[in-house]
């Protein structure tokens, strides 16, 4: 990267082309609130290695949701709350590269809204060189809910969902399920915030309950013992899991 272009990151001028946003790729860039015309709140974007160099390749999307300890305004200071998470906008930070656009916004309260995240995916389909068939959705907690509630609206969307320490309980994923939407949720059997029972329910719904069932079978990992931070060992792989391996191998 050139002194010119860190020079214009550093001062988080956002410049755009025909396809959205300036290029950063292989960064990690803040995106905050009332920056980026047409997006209704601050987030970190992260663009692979080679986005600027194939004018005219298409990327996968993850869109990440933190959960109620990251809230904020989307202000550049606020932002730096979603980095407290190990989760992928704090490990591409700490070095690691990923082959997929990623978009993780802020919100003043967790719960983003099922319209909140349809505009997310539309914007970034509109501004970013998106494949549409690639669009994967993962959250923790509170971001695991409504990763849980857009997928059993919008399930002809997404390419997989990647839930953790969710809560899926009072849904009908059931049309989800006859889509063929791949879910792979994630609970700690310890968790005293919110029961392993979210994500257990869902998945015998999907895999049991449901006509026709979940095919592929929805996939549920149980970390025994473990509290209601069961992301940070699923994100950074020291659990034995590539989740991201897992998400990029499915699509529309």
């Amino acid at each position: 990267m050139t002194a010119m272009r860190r020079l214009m990151l550093c001062l988080g001028l956002v410049v755009f082309s025909a396809q959205g946003a300036f290029a950063a790729q292989g960064e990690i860039l803040a995106r905050p609130y009332g920056t980026v015309p047409g997006m209704s709140l601050g987030y970190w974007e992260y663009l692979p290695l080679g986005y600027d160099d194939a004018p005219t390749e298409t990327f996968p999307l993850v869109v990440f949701l933190h959960g109620t300890g990251e809230v904020g305004n989307g202000s550049a200071t606020a932002l730096e709350k979603v980095m407290n998470l190990n989760a992928p906008p704090r490990l591409i930070r700490n070095g690691r590269d990923f082959p997929f656009v990623l978009i993780a916004p802020q919100r003043f309260n967790a719960f983003i809204s099922v319209a909140e995240i349809d505009a997310i995916i539309e914007y970034a389909k509109v501004h970013y060189r998106v494949d549409p068939s690639r669009i994967y959705l993962t959250g923790i907690s509170a971001g695991a809910i409504q990763t849980w509630a857009y997928a059993a609206v919008h399930y002809n969307k997404l390419a997989a969902i990647l839930p953790i320490a969710g809560n899926a309980s009072s849904l009908n994923l059931c049309p989800a399920a006859a889509s063929g939407l791949p879910v792979w949720a994630f609970h700690g059997t310890a968790d005293g915030q919110v029961s392993q029972w979210g994500s257990i329910n869902p998945v015998n719904q999907m895999n049991t309950t449901c006509s026709p069932a979940a095919n592929p079978a929805a996939l549920l990992t149980l970390y025994p013992g473990v509290g209601h931070d069961s992301w940070g060992r699923t994100f950074d792989g020291s659990a034995g899991h590539d989740v991201y391996a897992w998400l990029l191998g499915h699509s529309l």
